[in-house]
């Protein structure tokens, strides 16, 4: 696993030599300037330009001219062009911190930004690492889930346990939560996961094509302060039946990679 970190500017100016700016779970605005003190796109580019040749990553020869390095075309390429991007996105505080990854033949490229501005891109060894590395993000339980509890339900419900949950009425939440299966123990794990959740996000799979995510499977992560995890998903459709699942880093690590092999074999 490489890391390498880049300023916005940068990556604007390597962007601007393929056919897009936009990138997956990002957008573009991200590497655009975003106030008048940082110029207009011209003296923009000029400076990501000038941070690329100084870090050595956009390089002059005498006969091959100016290029950029293989790691920043193959990084590019696979931001421009992905087939699948992870998108990983984790409450902090009022807002959210987000971590993708997209996958490009044989790269898994991973990227965030810090709080500076910069942006860390990671490259993964292979889908597993980096699948590891957005469910950790997500603050998902380290024991691994011997026997899963599965709850099965639909949005209506569990959206009427969730405005139970966070109003504080945790005896109706519990009530509604083991009236549709769930055993004592189990529902108050989940009313409080709810309710009061140590780190709560979301990870989404989509499925990419011309640079645009066409199929999405999202799943809500919630994890208490006693290290136990509950994912929220639909196993069919955005429109279907919900489940409610006791999962962990290994668990739903190994649900996403299952996801995603169903889906390239669907797909060949």
């Amino acid at each position: 696993m490489t890391t390498i970190t880049m300023h916005p500017s940068e990556l604007a100016y390597a962007f601007s030599y393929s056919e897009t700016v936009d990138v997956v779970g990002w957008g573009r605005d991200p590497f655009l300037p975003t106030t008048e003190a940082d110029g207009d796109p011209k003296t923009w580019y000029a400076d990501g330009a000038a941070r690329l040749s100084e870090a050595g990553r956009l390089v002059e020869t005498p006969d091959k001219g100016l290029n950029f390095t293989d790691e920043v075309v193959s990084a590019v390429l696979t931001l421009a062009d992905p087939a699948l991007v992870l998108l990983a996105q984790r409450k902090e505080g009022d807002g959210l911190r987000r971590l993708t990854v997209h996958m490009a033949k044989d790269t898994v490229l991973g990227m965030t930004r810090h709080p500076d501005g910069m942006f860390e891109l990671t490259r993964y060894a292979d889908l597993t690492a980096a699948t590891l590395a957005c469910v950790g993000f997500l603050g998902a339980a380290r024991s691994p889930v011997q026997a899963g509890t599965r709850i099965d339900s639909n949005q209506e419900a569990l959206n009427a346990v969730h405005q139970l949950a966070t109003k504080g009425q945790t005896d109706q939440a519990v009530a509604s939560l083991v009236k549709l299966g769930a055993s004592a123990q189990d529902a108050a794990s989940i009313q409080r996961a709810m309710a009061e959740p140590a780190t709560a996000g979301m990870l989404s799979i989509l499925y990419c094509s011309d640079n645009v995510a066409r199929t999405a499977r999202p799943y809500s992560i919630m994890t208490t302060a006693d290290d136990e995890t509950w994912i929220l998903f639909s196993p069919a459709s955005l429109e279907g039946p919900m489940v409610i699942e006791r999962s962990s880093v290994s668990a739903l690590t190994a649900r996403v990679l299952v996801e995603v092999a169903t889906w390239l074999k669907i797909s060949a």
